[in-house]
Formats: C-alpha cells, structure tokens, sequence
C-alpha cells in the first residue's frame, strides 16, 4: 500500500494547531486590561457581545468572537487570567487540551486504511494481537466512545438537576475542576479521531490510488 508522506505530518499539524488554538485562548485575558472582561453570561452557537469585541484589536477580536460563538461563556464556570475570563468555558479549554494529547499519541502510529488500526497500531502489540476478526474494530470505538462519558454524565445530571420533576431535592452545579477533568478525556478521543480519519484519507496517495477509507467491513471510496 503507498502512502503519502504528509499523512506522517498530520499529527504534527493536528497538535500544532490545537497548541496554537489554547495559547490563543490564554494570551487573549493575559494582554487585556484587568476587568476588561468579566461577568459575561452568553449564549452557545450565538453572537451575544458583538459590540464589545469589534472595538478590540483583531487578536483579541478574533479570540473573543471565537469564544462567543461558541461558548456560553459563563463567568463562574470560566477560568480567569489577569482579572479577565478566558474567550471559553473551563471545559472547552480541557477539551481543547485533550485534542492536543489525543493528536500527539498518534505521531508514531503507521498508516492503514482503516483508523482502527492506526488506534490499534499505538497499542501495545500483545494487546493488538488479542484482537482478531472483523470485529476488532469494535475495541477502539469502546474506548474512543467511553472517553466520552465523563463530560456526558457530568453535564448530563447538571442539566437534569435543573428540571422540576424531581420528587426530591436535586441540585448540582458542577465546578471548573470537575469541567476541567472531564472535559480532557473527551478532548482525547476528538483528537484521535479527527486525526486517524485525515490520516486515513491520505493513506494510498503516492501510488496515485484512490483513498480508502474502511469502517468495519464498510467502505467508503471515491471509485
């Protein structure tokens, strides 16, 4: 099987700009002005303080602007630099830092046209070998799916605590230490996955062949 020489560059990109991506969130309250801001309280997937970022400089425009779409930007469940809220919520910050571990775990795992294997090539060979048969992709997808679960639970019965059908008292607000490490392993699994699936699509580039990618015993090609 060829393979393209930038798929060995895809984990350093992915790491690089997913450490680009935090420093900007980091650099962004540690150049502002103490106070400026602070209290905010937003919208997810909404533009709610437009007018207070455009008469930022563009570093902190864009940084901001990022946050805000994005993010509820809450004050108490966003960490604080130099008496400002970072542009993002505690957990999308671990969740961004996670990506950036995920990413990293895979600059030494092999090329394959399925990314199960390239998870399973990171393995340690006798636990790789132990799976056999075409359901051994079934393993990495368990453990990509259960890093997910820690954010799911966490947010998951802080939303439900807020509804009023509880026969009984039901209150949890979790906090930016609980955001924190929930929000990493969840981090994780989106940067193993996002950077298996383009290292998977460049995987039979250099014998001019059609990229491949396999799911399982499904397959998905351009032919």
């Amino acid at each position: 099987m060829g393979t393209s020489k930038f798929i060995h560059r895809v984990p350093i990109i992915m790491t690089g700009i997913g450490m680009v991506l935090v420093l900007v969130m980091v650099l962004a309250p540690a150049t502002l002005p103490p106070g400026e801001v602070i209290g905010l309280d937003a919208r997810a997937n909404a533009m709610d303080y437009w007018p207070k970022w455009r008469d930022m400089g563009p570093f902190h425009l864009a940084a901001y602007t990022f946050g805000d779409f994005n993010c509820h930007q809450k004050e108490e469940r966003t960490l604080i630099i130099n008496g400002n809220q970072m542009p993002v919520c505690s957990r999308d910050i671990a969740i961004f830092v996670g990506i950036i571990l995920g990413s990293a775990l895979l600059l030494r795992a092999k090329a394959d046209d399925s990314p199960f294997e390239i998870f399973l090539d990171i393995m340690p060979r006798r636990l790789n070998r132990s799976f056999k048969g075409p359901f051994r992709w079934l393993f990495p997808a368990f453990v990509l799916g259960l890093l997910f679960v820690p954010t799911a639970l966490d947010g998951g019965i802080q939303m439900m605590s807020s509804m009023p059908f509880w026969p009984f008292g039901f209150d949890y607000e979790s906090n930016n230490l609980m955001r924190i490490l929930t929000g990493l392993p969840m981090g994780a699994s989106l940067g193993i996955v996002s950077t298996m699936l383009i290292m998977t699509i460049f995987s039979r580039r250099d014998d001019g062949e059609t990229p491949l990618m396999t799911l399982g015993k499904w397959a998905v090609s351009d032919q």
